[in-house]
């Protein structure tokens, strides 16, 4: 084959470009520089190195060393990045904050082996950063005789990506002067870059692994987190050889394609083009989908989640990419505490557990399709479909076995773990992937694109705008160089059918016109390829490209518009219809003693009686109540967000929970209740109510309670506070004690306060019985009975005596008394006696039928005993017991 029809980078040359030195000076002989043969070439003669090595200079490995060690460093700076704008995202929804996530991540790291606190900050980006070669990070702990360890594998692609778009344009840029002569150089350079970036990551990751001493009890526990793993260096070495060869493939002055390329071409039509249609396919899925869910992380979740999709939207677009083509992942748990059951596995479709919108479903398979077709029109622009390959059998597996083959890469690529084994006796693992079917369902996609292709395609190719066919087909050089290589591909079909002694067809060495779209060059039985210049295409009409540049920026701009509002409605959602400023006002209702707007932003659930105390004159009279608050923390999950808050009581700070539910909506955004009082600041406060008391006194106002025969409790439900509680006494007789005081503390919100009352009898009572009693004896003494009835005092009932009369009493001295008993039972007893006088007469004649002798006589009793005593009111009433 000739090579004077072909360009210095693989293209057609043009049929007017004159031949002779020049053609030879565009085909340098392997092995030298251009224009010198091996045998001419300075050193030749002695060197032993094989012919593609002694043509390349210090300048050749240079540069993929430089675009590999800049492909790592850029992974790296990119994981920082990504972290920082997670870290803004925190911040920016309240749900913490760059000093919060820095004490979280240096805490307890009291001692370190490897150095200060920041050395081990600087180090764990470094770490981190493993994650982006689908490296597993590991964390160690030993201490006490005992091990422990955690492992975690979540791929972190966009470091990655850029890692790898750093890597191509170092490559690119940095070879701008240099020829590679062929493929072997090319292979070679990015070899060599490579093993420079997968070096690069070993060592780094070797050197900056984090080490710590964390204080446990009586002994030290040493942590140890590595990234470094067989990964690393695989997937390192394979990403900085893909994309330094992607970059050096324009520097290849090879002038024709190689015999692996025309041999590849010829049994497998399109395979050296078949990651066109596929990139396309995933490109227009994933970038659509990637926005669906950036914007729907920012509205549900807020900045927090929003932002954080730097880290995880790769992962979650590709999952969707898999769901939305009709495959499934596989959920798989080992371990009790991770998984429903030990070793179970569930597989989860698109409409798996019905919570998702019917027509977020149906949008998803609709966007699959509508990828799917634009990969079947990239796939009908960049394979040859000619009457020579579309009579090949192996021309329809291409594309199929591709996407088979896709579907086993995304099985390995969509993959998330985590793993603990020894810690306090656990052991799981948790696993997340695309189920092992998946390259299946692609197969047939890849299938159906196929026919969409050939028969469907065709059809559209000329009515789409000139910018969508070229993003499609790709470049015209690339698209040059393709034609070449099929021409090669037909030329050794052709002499292999010649060598067998089987003349090709006519039809079969008829090409298409060069105007069509993708044809490729001209060739017949034997004879040299020539590539025909491609014909001008007709210029668009100005209206018509009018029309789409408008079109392109009605469409933009609504993107752009729906980003922004997206992020509009996601602040506005999160500032004025947020679950904090729900939380705010209840802080603001306890801090201005507004009881019942803090009863109606959240009920305390408790009965009627209960919420005797929640009055705004009660509350409103407290004293130190609390006097501010700050909202410290807002974590929004779904409809179900966590406010944290500290709030000042008495100079005391204190940490207070709010949980609140969304489950309604103000207009467009959410409404959100606050839930679960017993986390909140209502506290308890019990009562201990002596017998008949049915009203209390409460910071200057009434509060009815029960009133009961007997003495009981009360429980009361309060906000922080001091309550100033007192019963009033019937009467002056008897009292309560003396008013008490109820601190209630926002710190004790798990012990109730307890105020105690019971009824005490004042001096008043024990004087009035004294003199009630006293008054008793003098009617018992005026009596003129020897034996008064219901008195305490008596001379031996002698009135039914004839030999006794005219009996007197006299009280010479009263009886000190004290009271007894509790309530209603009360007691009044002698605590000192006292003593009475009887004067009377005695008859001394004993002999009946004589005249009576009476004789004067007197006689003293003490006086003792006990009565009941009632107090009625202002009455107080003392019976005696009998004699």
């Amino acid at each position: 084959m000739s090579s004077s029809a072909y360009g210095p980078a693989g293209e057609p040359r043009p049929e007017h470009e004159p031949q002779g030195s020049q053609t030879t000076k565009a085909m340098p002989a392997v092995g030298g520089p251009a224009g010198e043969s091996p045998a001419t070439a300075p050193g030749a003669a002695g060197s032993q190195l094989p012919a593609p090595l002694r043509a390349m200079t210090g300048r050749h490995w240079l540069v993929p060393v430089l675009a590999g060690v800049g492909g790592y460093l850029a992974t790296v700076l990119a994981t920082v990045l990504a972290l920082l704008i997670t870290v803004v995202g925190l911040a920016l929804s309240g749900d913490s904050s760059t000093n919060d996530l820095t004490s979280d991540v240096t805490g307890g790291l009291d001692t370190t082996t490897d150095g200060n606190q920041l050395w081990v900050l600087l180090c764990l980006p470094f770490q981190l950063a493993a994650l982006a070669f689908l490296a597993p990070l590991r964390l160690v702990m030993s201490g006490a005789g005992e091990g422990a360890s955690m492992g975690l594998i979540f791929p972190l692609y966009l470091p990655l990506l850029c890692g790898i778009a750093t890597a191509w344009l170092l490559a690119r840029k940095l070879s701008g002067r240099l020829t590679l002569d062929n493929r072997v150089v090319q292979w070679l350079m990015a070899a060599i870059a490579g093993l420079a970036w997968a070096v690069t990551a070993l060592i780094v990751t070797a050197i900056t692994v984090v080490r710590t001493e964390v204080p446990l009890f009586l002994s030290t526990l040493e942590m140890r987190l590595t990234g470094v793993s067989f990964a690393l260096v695989a997937v390192a070495f394979l990403v900085g050889v893909l994309s330094t060869a992607a970059a050096l493939d324009v520097r290849v002055a090879q002038p024709a394609p190689g015999r692996v390329v025309t041999t590849t071409e010829r049994y497998a039509p399109g395979l050296l083009h078949v990651l066109r249609p596929i990139v396309v396919h995933l490109l227009v899925f994933c970038v659509l989908a990637g926005l669906g869910i950036v914007t729907y992380a920012l509205v549900e979740g807020g900045a927090a989640a929003g932002f954080s999709a730097v880290l995880w939207v790769p992962v979650a677009a590709g999952m969707l990419f898999v769901l939305s083509h009709l495959s499934a992942v596989t959920i798989t748990g080992a371990g009790g505490w991770l998984a429903e059951a030990s070793g179970s596995s569930n597989v989860a479709y698109l409409w798996t557990d019905g919570d998702q919108p019917v027509w977020a479903m149906l949008l998803l398979i609709l966007l699959a399709v509508v990828s799917a077709v634009c990969a079947a029109l990239s796939w009908a622009h960049v394979r040859p479909v000619d009457q020579r390959v579309a009579r090949t059998v192996q021309s329809w597996a291409v594309l199929p076995v591709a996407y088979l083959l896709l579907g086993l890469l995304l099985t390995w690529l969509l993959r998330a773990s985590g793993q603990l084994g020894g810690l306090l006796g656990l052991d799981g693992v948790l696993a997340v992937r695309p189920v092992a079917w998946t390259c299946i369902v692609f197969l047939l996609w890849g299938a159906a694109i196929e026919a969409l292709a050939r028969f469907v395609a065709p059809a559209f190719v000329g009515v789409l705008p000139g910018g969508v066919n070229r993003a499609l087909r790709g470049s015209d050089r690339a698209r040059g160089r393709s034609s070449v290589v099929a021409a090669a591909a037909a030329m050794a079909g052709g002499a292999a059918a010649t060598a067998a002694g089987h003349a090709p067809h006519d039809d079969d060495d008829a090409a298409r016109p060069a105007s069509e779209p993708g044809s490729g060059p001209t060739y017949g039985s034997g004879a040299a390829p020539s590539a025909a210049p491609p014909t001008p295409r007709e210029p668009m009409d100005p209206a018509k490209k009018k029309r789409i540049r408008l079109l392109a920026i009605i469409v933009g701009s609504i993107i752009l518009l729906a980003v922004i509002a997206a992020i509009v409605f996601s602040v506005v959602s999160r500032t004025a219809f947020g679950p904090d400023k729900k939380a705010e006002e209840l802080m603001e209702a306890v801090v201005s003693g507004d009881a019942q707007r803090a009863t109606e932003l959240v009920d305390p659930n408790v009965s009627t009686q209960q919420r005797g105390l929640l009055t705004n004159d009660i509350y409103g009279a407290a004293e130190n109540r609390i006097s501010s608050y700050e909202i410290t923390d807002t974590t929004v999950n779904g409809d179900r967000a966590t406010v944290d808050a500290k709030v000042t009581q008495d100079n005391v700070s204190t940490d207070v929970t709010m949980n609140l539910v969304s489950d309604g909506r103000e207009g467009l955004f959410k409404s959100w209740r606050l839930e679960s009082p017993e986390s909140l600041l209502y506290q308890e406060v019990t009562v201990q109510v002596p017998a008949g008391v049915e009203t209390m006194n409460v910071n200057g106002n009434p509060v009815g309670i029960p009133r009961e025969s007997e003495p009981h409790s009360v429980s009361l439900t309060v906000l922080p506070g001091d309550y100033d509680m007192s019963v009033a006494a019937p009467s002056k007789y008897v009292t309560y004690g003396e008013p008490q005081t109820a601190e209630v503390r926002a710190d004790d919100r798990f012990m109730s306060d307890t105020v105690q009352f019971s009824m005490e009898h004042t001096p008043e009572l024990a004087q009035e019985a004294a003199r009630v009693a006293n008054a008793k004896l003098d009617e018992c003494a005026a009596s003129g009975s020897f034996d008064p009835e219901g008195c305490s005092f008596g001379f031996n009932s002698y009135d039914d005596n004839e030999d006794y009369r005219n009996p007197t009493w006299t009280i010479t001295e009263y009886p000190e008394y004290e009271v007894y008993g509790s309530g209603d039972t009360l007691t009044l007893s002698t605590s000192s006696a006292g003593e009475a006088k009887l004067e009377y007469q005695y008859n001394s004649e004993w002999d009946d039928d004589e005249p009576a002798d009476w004789e004067d006589q007197d006689t003293e009793t003490s006086l003792y005993g006990s009565g009941d005593l009632v107090v009625t009111g202002e009455t107080v009433e003392v019976t005696f017991s009998d004699y």
